[in-house]
Formats: structure tokens, C-alpha cells, sequence
């Protein structure tokens, strides 16, 4: 296992509720999913790195899902609390950061219906009234 690639020397202390990324409470959130298993782990005599590496388990499964405009944007910013305090890895960082631009794009694509083409935006008018009709008759 490589130090660098896993949790930095972050203690519980640091990531206490005065810390002004609690404002989001997703990072709130990722952030006492820390804590606990962080504190957990050292109250069980556990070393500080392992206690590290187990509270940045901990916290990046507490991340939101990237399933809407928002919880894309609480992910984005529990990734870059996490870099900080070296729950996620720069590498790993990266990485999450760029599904959650691939989420983005999706999810705007799937809000914005009109900037899509129309259905029988490549047929002529008569073709398209002509394909709407027997659509209709169906239904």
C-alpha cells in the first residue's frame, strides 16, 4: 500500500463543525461518515493510518449518487473536501470529478428536451402531419 495514495494526516479535530464546508450538508454529511468511523477505529486501538484509510472508505461512501443536477454538484463539492482532507486522492479525485462532468452533461441533456431535435424534424411538413396522424389513431 502506498502512503500517498490513500488519507493524509487529517484528525478527527480537523473536521469539526466549524469548518465551513459544513454549509453544504452533503459534505456535512461525507464529513461525520468520517468522523465517526475515523474515531471508531482509533477508540479500538487501531493506528491512525489505518483509522485514516478506513474513515476515507467511510466518507467516500457517503458521497450523494450522480443521479440529478444536484447531487452532482454535492458530489463535486464532497470530492473536493475530500481531496483536502485526504479521503480521496488526487488521482482518484480526478477521476470522480470527471464522472461527475460526464453526469452533468447527461443530466442537462435530459432537462433540455428542446435542444434536441424533433422527432420528425427531418421529414417534410406533409410526411411529419401524415406520421402524427396515424400515431394518433393508434393511441
Amino acid at each position: 500500500m502506498n502512503l500517498s495514495e490513500h488519507a493524509t494526516s487529517v484528525t478527527a479535530d480537523a473536521v469539526d463543525k466549524s469548518n465551513p464546508s459544513f454549509s453544504n450538508p452533503a459534505v456535512a454529511h461525507c464529513c461525520k461518515a468520517w468522523k465517526k468511523v475515523f474515531r471508531a477505529a482509533t477508540d479500538a486501538g487501531k493506528s491512525e493510518l489505518t483509522a485514516s484509510i478506513q474513515a476515507a472508505e467511510a466518507y467516500r461512501a457517503a458521497m450523494p449518487p450522480l443521479s440529478t443536477r444536484d447531487c452532482c454538484r454535492d458530489f463535486i463539492a464532497c470530492v473536493a473536501q475530500g481531496i483536502l482532507l485526504g479521503a480521496v486522492s488526487e488521482k482518484d479525485g480526478g477521476k470522480l470529478l470527471y464522472a461527475a462532468q460526464v453526469a452533468l452533461a447527461a443530466a442537462k441533456s435530459d432537462q433540455n428536451p428542446q435542444d434536441s431535435p424533433a422527432p420528425y424534424a427531418n421529414l417534410s411538413d406533409s410526411a411529419a402531419r401524415r406520421t402524427r396522424k396515424s400515431q394518433d389513431k393508434r393511441k
